[in-house]
């Protein structure tokens, strides 16, 4: 059975300690709002971290094809993708807009998707292709205290891509929590892989030039954080 994030979070309260033994005082990272933004590879467990390192590395997109590509990482903002959220305020409310980057010359939307492995019932490797990618797929928001990029939980993974004649690529994936029959949570993350969020950095949504397939009027508000590098994430909770 899979189980969404908030259900998680409901999880995590039921098992912390009985009220009265300490008094916890919610400390969060202050946000900002930005039509455009970068995401920012933060890696949740550390000892799962690659070789070299994907913490606080851009995400970046991965050429695989005439207006296909798969999602990929970089060391800096240089190559990172410049993305945005599209949609109208309701479906942004109801968790319904998508995500997109603008690709070529002139301009044309690229959106993100998750594609299902082959070989995995819960694992997809996620893609930035031409078009408008797949609704569902978006940036967090009022109630919840941080800012990332939904459906958990992603994760990072070095892959040989043929496209590229067998050499290695880290690429992103998503893998689906499920619940097992004995009421186990298994988060489903492959082996080799490190656990990963995707965080929003604020950024500048470019003007289009003329000619531009791609379109930002319905470019939404996104809440995003000004300098993702400068959080340490251990001062933060609960």
């Amino acid at each position: 059975m899979l189980i969404p994030a908030a259900a998680l979070s409901l999880i995590g309260l039921a098992a912390a300690s009985p009220l009265g033994e300490r008094q916890v005082v919610p400390n969060y990272p202050s946000k900002s709002t930005s039509k455009g933004f970068h995401l920012v590879v933060n890696v949740t467990d550390p000892s799962k971290d690659l070789e070299p390192p994907v913490q606080n590395t851009y995400v970046s997109s991965i050429h695989v094809g005439a207006g296909l590509a798969l999602v990929g990482q970089s060391a800096g903002t240089g190559y990172g993708r410049i993305f945005y959220q599209n949609g109208t305020v309701d479906e942004q409310r109801n968790s319904q807009s998508n995500v997109l980057s603008d690709s070529g010359t002139p301009p044309f939307p690229s959106g993100l998707k998750l594609v299902k492995d082959s070989d995995s019932q819960t694992v997809s490797t996620a893609h930035l292709d031409g078009g408008a990618g797949q609704s569902g797929i978006g940036i967090t928001h009022f109630p919840e205290p941080y800012a990332f990029l939904y459906p958990e939980t992603w994760v990072a993974c070095n892959e040989s891509q043929p496209y590229y004649g067998g050499k290695y690529f880290v690429i992103l994936k998503q893998a689906e929590t499920t619940i097992g029959d004995d009421g186990s949570i298994n988060r489903n993350i492959p082996d080799g892989c490190a656990p990963v969020r995707l965080v929003p950095e604020c950024t500048e949504l470019n003007n289009l030039p003329a000619g531009s397939t791609s379109s930002h009027e319905y470019a939404l508000d996104s809440e995003c954080y000004p300098d993702v590098k400068s959080l340490d994430w251990t001062q933060y909770g609960p």
